[in-house]
């Protein structure tokens, strides 16, 4: 039985807290679409629910002069860093649901930030 229990709670884990690589869709899929929806527009099913505007996520290199503000979104989506300055956030906060979610280390939660902040990338109009 000593032999099997870690091969049956490793079956158990997410892929992430296995190290194995993180997957940017389905991250998106599983934490965001329901707010921002499937192709990023902030029509997701709860959008309608939120007291404030959903951002259209395609937008965001549009209204950066054409360049996906990297940075800028993966402190957003992180959230671990200082407040922002013009008051709380309505997102949660990312960087600790996948810390919590996987019990991993911070290597492995940066790399879902950036796998997810890659996908939101590839979502753009430019």
């Amino acid at each position: 039985m000593r032999v099997l229990l870690p091969t049956i709670l490793t079956c158990m884990l997410p892929a992430a807290a296995l190290g194995a690589e993180a997957d940017g869709a389905k991250l998106y899929q599983n934490h965001c679409s329901a707010c921002h929806g499937m192709r990023g527009e902030g029509d997701g099913p709860i959008a309608t629910l939120m007291t404030v505007t959903v951002p259209n996520l395609r937008d965001l290199a549009k209204h950066n002069n054409g360049a996906f503000p990297t940075d800028r979104v993966t402190a957003y989506v992180d959230g671990r860093g200082p407040a922002q300055a013009h008051g709380g956030r309505q997102m949660p906060v990312w960087g600790d649901v996948f810390s919590a979610a996987t019990k991993a280390d911070e290597p492995v939660v940066a790399a879902n930030v950036k796998v997810l902040v890659q996908f939101i990338e590839e979502l753009q109009q430019r």
